[in-house]
């Protein structure tokens, strides 16, 4: 059997709030495959965030272990972390605020591309260009400003971006939750094309059931800062364990009859 591709072990993290320590996150621990999409769901303030951004070194954990492509993730400091971060990119919710809205798309995608020295200068338009189709845009769009851009358009080039490193996991942290039905549902069908194409693994983090298992393989319930059920998306879905798991099934009473 192939070892995970990520693998987190009795993460913790604690905040202080009004003179005591809250728990963020208690003993977390989960496993993702290569090219394998896990929904993580749980109401707002049940830990998916702060989990996310351990993951991506943006927060310190408190205790726990986490292995990416088999590598003590946490251990890795200095130029090893940056090149490194490469293989692990991020989506945010709000695309225009992880964008300098001054700058060009040709700006935003080529900063990956000489940062991680994916392509040489000669070739960066080029690669633009190709990343740019991937993501259903006009090569042309390089020219155009990030804040003339709509919102879904926007999306799209940073997933652009979140792809141009050739990473293996996307991190998505409530990445279509801003956008409407209409817009929302084509940025899934662009994740879903792209991991089939790429075998690129994601980590879908949203508070909506109903996104997570259009996408998702499997997925895992947070409450309070713990994993309080993970299993097949379908399963979940129609049989849920867990108390959260129930409620956000109740939230959305349509998916319990829709086909596998």
């Amino acid at each position: 059997m192939n070892p995970a591709l990520l693998s987190v072990a009795n993460i913790s993290k604690g905040f202080l709030s009004s003179g005591r320590r809250v728990a963020a996150l208690d003993n977390v621990s989960l496993t993702i495959a290569a090219g394998e999409t896990l929904g993580l769901v749980g109401a707002s303030g049940s830990g998916k965030s702060t989990l996310s951004r351990i993951l991506l070194r943006l927060l310190s954990a408190d205790a726990g272990a986490i292995r990416f492509e088999g590598e003590d993730w946490l251990a890795l400091n200095g130029a090893p972390l940056r090149r490194k971060r490469a293989r692990m990119q991020m989506v945010f919710q709000d695309p225009l605020a992880a964008f300098n809205p001054l700058a060009s798309v040709s700006v935003a995608l080529d900063d990956p591309l000489r940062i991680h020295g994916i392509v040489p200068r000669e070739r960066r338009a080029g690669e633009i260009a190709m990343l740019l189709e991937r993501v259903g845009l006009p090569a042309d769009y390089a020219s155009r400003p990030i804040r003339a851009l709509s919102g879904g358009q926007r999306q799209r080039v940073a997933i652009a971006r979140a792809i141009a490193t050739r990473p293996s996991l996307l991190v998505l942290d409530e990445a279509v939750s801003a956008l409407d039905v209409t817009v929302r549902g084509r940025i899934l069908e662009l994740l879903v094309s792209l991991q089939k194409e790429q075998g690129i693994a994601c980590l879908f983090i949203s508070h909506d059931l109903a996104v997570v298992r259009a996408v998702s393989h499997r997925i895992a319930v947070m409450d309070g800062g713990r994993i309080v059920e993970t299993g097949p998306a379908a399963a979940v879905v129609a049989n849920p364990k867990s108390d959260a798991g129930s409620a956000l099934v109740a939230a959305v009473p349509r998916l319990v009859t829709d086909p596998s």
